[in-house]
């Protein structure tokens, strides 16, 4: 079925470019992103993307420290930076 859509200078130019790199056509990039968009919209179900996958977030262990000291400090920074508080 055709569709005319009508680009701006820059979005034709970041399509072609992207055409060009993934040697792909542009009609097959703009449907590729269509059907990609609208399952996205459509399963989405109102919820955030957080909501989501809420379930997953905090399964399974916690990695454990570094042995080598540079990367522990930044370990050891980063968890203090990031520790819930609670």
């Amino acid at each position: 079925m055709p569709l005319s859509i009508q680009f701006t200078p820059e979005e034709e130019a970041l399509l072609e470019a992207a055409s060009r790199q993934s040697t792909r056509s542009k009609s097959e990039l703009v449907r590729q992103g269509a059907r990609e968009l609208c399952q996205r919209l459509l399963h989405q179900d109102g919820q955030t993307p957080y909501q989501s996958g809420q379930g997953l977030f905090g399964a399974g262990r916690l990695a454990e420290a570094p042995i080598d000291p540079i990367k522990r400090q930044v370990w050891e920074a980063l968890s203090a930076k990031h520790r819930r508080l609670g």
